[in-house]
């Protein structure tokens, strides 16, 4: 199948599933869908959030880092292929990822609305504008609590450039037709000629899971670079090989290295024989991430090694290779012992629906900084689903849950949006399951529903413009606690 067909086909699965296929609130960074690879000699798209890798026979220098211009409200990826047989040019995809919960509904009938413009320009090394593609994106959802995040769902787009060898810069302006909010996103990058090597390697895609049916692989990619959640099951680096050669090379070593960003080496993968005889063929690693890497920023990199490569590998025995970045963040243990300051007075006093009050205010009042981190570091253990494991999945969903709070329930009467009625409901209790809203007497009336907790939960606007919901059934006599889905 050829490339263009083979992404024009799978753009529109990838539409078609973009509600309700990621894993839900407990990673709100997190959004994944399952695409079929159909044949060895489809290109294949990668998503994650921000990609620096280069094609290129040798080491890649580093792309800049991306700069936001706003509270990151979506996720991009740029990523590079080699262009078609005879074409100097490479081709760049650049994929959106717009989390519903990141835009503004607004109900009419019986749906609730949605609306962003997205702005994609591509310009060169001086700045000058080359391409610049707008598309707007309507969204229609019927269930408020999809709008909310509850389901993970999300908005896909993908823009697709050719250009020449050279470097280049690539932004995406995210512009919420309610809110009128603008997000920006941008990437620098450097394009080679992959066609003037005789054999070159892709950008890298992560994926959680990859599952061969037959032939075909079903390929679940993960559109992050912060890959936290998938320490302990481990991830695929799903990528494309290049091989002008011809018959006469049918098989190469490849390993993964892990270094940081001063280049210290901290783990250098077995290596693992490949076949490589299509002049285009996909190839995907297991990777398996060492339990000593701390919370930081990483460079994940694929080696292709000759075949009579010694046991102590040198920069003459790399054939290829591609980097990417990826991301360890504030998931389990490690912000737990790396918050200080403000922040960890601001996590303490935010325990108030997980903690007794004597307890938070006992950590309050200890002098010492260390003893205050000591004691909140020791009372999330204690909660921790999974002691001994790099996470702790009740501190991670507890403070995503505060912050989706902040983000959506700020109440002109409370301040941050944590402190509001709804805020108190949805980090003890999470998204609702069922929620219904309508006008009575100038009044907004909100029902949220846990059918499955047995509670239900009403919240009356009485200024009646939607921005001061106040709780109506009585307040939640339980404390948040983190159940296993």
């Amino acid at each position: 199948m050829a490339t263009t067909a083979f992404l024009s086909a799978l753009s529109p699965t990838m539409h078609q599933r973009r509600r309700g296929a990621a894993s839900g609130l407990r990673s709100q960074l997190t959004f994944a869908c399952v695409i079929v690879l159909l044949s060895a000699s489809a290109i294949l798209p990668s998503f994650a959030q921000i990609n620096r890798t280069l094609i290129t026979p040798t080491a890649p220098p580093q792309a800049a880092e991306p700069t936001a211009t706003a509270q990151q409200g979506f996720y991009m990826d740029v990523l590079f292929f080699k262009g078609e047989e005879g074409d100097s040019t490479q081709r760049v995809d650049v994929f959106t990822i717009v989390p519903y919960q990141s835009l503004n509904f607004m109900k009419r009938d019986s749906v609730f609305i949605g609306d962003y413009i997205a702005t994609i320009t591509l310009k060169d090394q001086a700045g000058r504008e080359i391409q610049t593609i707008r598309k707007e994106r309507p969204i229609k959802e019927e269930r408020l609590e999809v709008t909310l995040g509850a389901t993970g769902a999300f908005d896909y787009l993908q823009t697709t450039f050719r250009i020449q060898p050279g470097n280049y810069s690539v932004s995406v302006e995210i512009n919420d037709i309610l809110s009128k909010r603008l997000t920006t996103l941008q990437s620098s990058f450097k394009a080679v000629n992959a066609n003037a090597a005789q054999f070159a390697v892709s950008s890298v895609m992560f994926a959680s899971n990859v599952a061969q049916k037959g032939t075909r692989y079903a390929v679940t990619p993960y559109f992050s670079e912060d890959v936290s959640s998938l320490t302990q099951e481990g991830f695929y680096a799903f990528f494309e090989t290049y091989n002008s050669f011809g018959q006469g090379l049918d098989s190469l070593d490849f390993v993964y290295e892990i270094t940081d960003n001063k280049g210290k080496q901290w783990f250098l993968s077995k290596r693992q024989r490949r076949s490589v005889t299509a002049a285009r063929e996909q190839q995907f690693l297991k990777i398996a991430l060492p339990t000593q890497l701390a919370v930081g920023t990483y460079n994940l990199r694929i080696l292709v090694l000759r075949l009579d490569t010694t046991s102590k590998i040198g920069e003459r025995d790399v054939i290829a290779a591609s980097t990417r970045a990826m991301r360890i963040d504030w998931k389990g243990l490690g912000l737990l012992a790396m918050m200080k300051g403000d922040d960890l007075l601001k996590a303490i006093r935010q325990m108030r629906y997980v903690a007794p009050p004597q307890d938070v205010s006992f950590i309050l009042s200890l002098t010492s900084e260390e003893e205050r981190q000591r004691r909140f570091f020791e009372y999330w253990q204690r909660l921790d689903p999974t002691p001994g494991t790099l996470r702790n999945e009740a501190f991670e969903e507890y403070y995503q849950r505060i912050e989706y709070a902040n983000r959506n329930f700020r109440a002109i009467s409370f301040g941050d949006g944590w402190m509001s009625d709804m805020g108190m409901v949805y980090t003890i209790f999470g998204p609702p399951q069922f929620t219904r809203d309508f006008r009575r007497d100038g009044r907004i009336i909100w029902t949220w529903a846990y059918p499955s907790l047995g509670r239900e939960f009403i919240f009356v606007d009485y200024t009646g413009f939607g921005n001061d919901f106040r709780l109506t059934s009585g307040m939640p006599f339980e404390r948040y606690r983190y159940r296993r889905n």
